[in-house]
């Protein structure tokens, strides 16, 4: 395989050294022997080779990412699948389950038998170990893979697919790049200035920030701090936990701390749970904001909200694009836990499974290998169209030319993050964001955090299924409302939530959890 960038040694070594910021088919044998030794040699050629893999037959393909459809997305797609068909005689289509909705629309895919073959997935928060408990991925043999996708096989290491290993069976294809696990700020600078607030790096100083904005008559963002919360606590989600993890924390600055710290057995939950009513109360956000399916950008870019919340290099994509709409607005970064040693995310943070229901899985493999190794297509679907979005400054960088109408990194491409072929950008153009971007960035590359038991950690959910089903349906009716100070008593809430719980079935989720930690750790 040809490559822009020399391979990242670190990353074969250790998942903790954080480069980047920003996841025979159907066969009884799970696999096709048929063509095993096409596929070894396959791998050897990259992926400019399917070896014998028979593609005679045209087929249509269907894949659900998530967040929204920009508006140039059909049109990059269609560059896409000019080389599907050319390559694979094959063509995809794309669905997209919004922020808002994908929580409660993801598993009705598989459970109403829905017809398409890939789909987007993430350990903890975008349902990997609730799906593959419910049976909804196709597992994935060593040897399907070597055959149908012989350059993700040479481009993965080995450590991701242990990763993604639940019951020692592969479910997914983890994405090659690190990133940090933690969210940041952006917020408006001018308002910032205006409300006297000079920073904000602390739990404490992003309340003065916030309250600032609500007697402003200004939300400061479009829900609660939670995240942020907690993880000035140096907790941190634990992996395949109810919630997309949150129901359960670890701490993870503390490697000889193996203790889970459930929410309802946590005086931190109530602590926060009081604190969010009091900034909802004073206006911080909209009182509507469980209604709403507005992504997460859409309060800064719209004005309604002084800032957002999300990961670096998105509330830099976003900043970028609010100042050019509004210069005035100074959108800068903020990290509210500014001193805390940063967690970088396991590969399988992002990544990409196979419907079991497919009727096209060999096929599905072949497409998924180009979108991840070949570069043609891997710029296509991180930068949109060369000429027209972007255009490329020697071999690995790239410049915007417009990124508002695809978006760089920003149509759920992360799932097939290959750290072996991305660009980086060439900003010719420095502004301040770009220059408090570079220094949060190198703080956090130079201060990440001692690797944790748990990082790597991720609950099986299959022997209390029933259970942990009764849980998120629980959830549901009191979790949202707490975390986002949106109820009139926090404590008889908690108590509400509590019993409900409890009567799911929690404690046998939180037995089980801990039987396979404990497991883990000792092997």
């Amino acid at each position: 395989m040809k490559k822009r960038m020399k391979k990242l040694t670190a990353l074969l070594t250790s998942a903790m050294l954080a480069m980047g910021l920003l996841a025979g088919c159907g066969s009884s044998d799970n696999g096709a022997s048929s063509g095993a030794s096409a596929g070894a040699e396959s791998a050897a050629q990259g992926e400019e080779s399917t070896g014998t893999v028979d593609t005679s037959e045209h087929v249509d393909l269907k894949m659900y990412l998530i967040g929204e459809r920009t508006p140039d997305f059909d049109e990059v797609y269609g560059k896409i699948n000019e080389i599907l068909e050319e390559k694979l005689n094959c063509s995809i289509s794309v669905d997209f389950l919004s922020w808002g909705e994908h929580d409660t629309k993801y598993s009705l895919l598989f459970s109403s038998g829905e017809d398409f073959d890939l789909i987007f997935t993430a350990s903890s928060w975008c349902h990997y170990e609730q799906t593959v408990a419910l049976g909804g991925f196709y597992p994935l043999s060593e040897e399907f893979i070597q055959t149908y996708a012989p350059g993700i096989w040479e481009v993965v290491p080995e450590v991701a697919w242990d990763q993604a290993r639940i019951d020692g069976q592969i479910y997914m294809v983890p994405n090659y790049s690190n990133e940090f696990g933690q969210d940041v700020l952006a917020v408006r600078g001018d308002l910032m200035e205006q409300y006297g607030i000079d920073q904000i790096t602390s739990w404490d100083e992003l309340k003065e920030f916030y309250l600032a904005c609500a007697q402003n008559g200004m939300y400061a963002s479009q829900g609660g701090p939670w995240y942020q919360y907690f993880q000035a606590q140096g907790l941190c989600t634990t992996g395949g936990a109810p919630k997309g993890g949150e129901l359960v924390l670890y701490n993870a600055q503390d490697p000889e701390d193996l203790n889970f710290y459930y929410l309802l057995d946590w005086d931190g939950f109530a602590d926060y749970c009081r604190q969010a009513k009091e900034l909802a109360d004073a206006g911080c956000w909209s009182s509507d904001v469980l209604n709403s399916n507005d992504e997460r950008q859409t309060g800064l870019l719209t004005g309604r909200a002084a800032g957002m919340v999300w990961n670096m290099g998105s509330c830099l994509t976003y900043g970028r694009q609010a100042n050019s709409e509004n210069p005035d607005w100074n959108v800068t970064l903020v990290d509210p836990v500014s001193d805390m040693p940063k967690k970088a995310n396991p590969y399988i943070n992002n990544g990409v499974a196979i419907n079991l229901n497919s009727q096209h899985k060999e096929r599905a493999m072949m497409v998924l290998n180009e979108f991840y190794t070949n570069p043609e297509v891997y710029d296509l679907a991180m930068l949109g169209i060369e000429g027209k979005h972007w255009e490329a400054v020697g071999d690995d960088q790239y410049k915007v030319i417009d990124e508002s109408n695809y978006g760089v990194s920003n149509n759920c491409n992360w799932g097939w993050n290959n750290a072996d072929i991305t660009r980086t950008e060439y900003i010719e153009n420095r502004t301040a964001l770009d220059d408090t971007y570079d220094a949060m960035k190198e703080a956090w590359e130079n201060n990440i955090k001692e690797a944790h038991p748990y990082d790597g950690f991720n609950f099986d959910s299959t022997k209390v299924s029933t259970q942990f089903a009764a849980v998120e349906a629980a959830l549901g009716n009191y979790y949202e409302p707490l975390v986002n100070g949106l109820v009139d008593d926090v404590d008889a809430s908690i108590e509400a939530l509590r019993s409900a719980l409890e009567s799911a079935g929690i404690r046998d989720v939180l037995a089980e959890m801990e039987s396979q930690a404990a497991a883990y750790v000792g092997e």
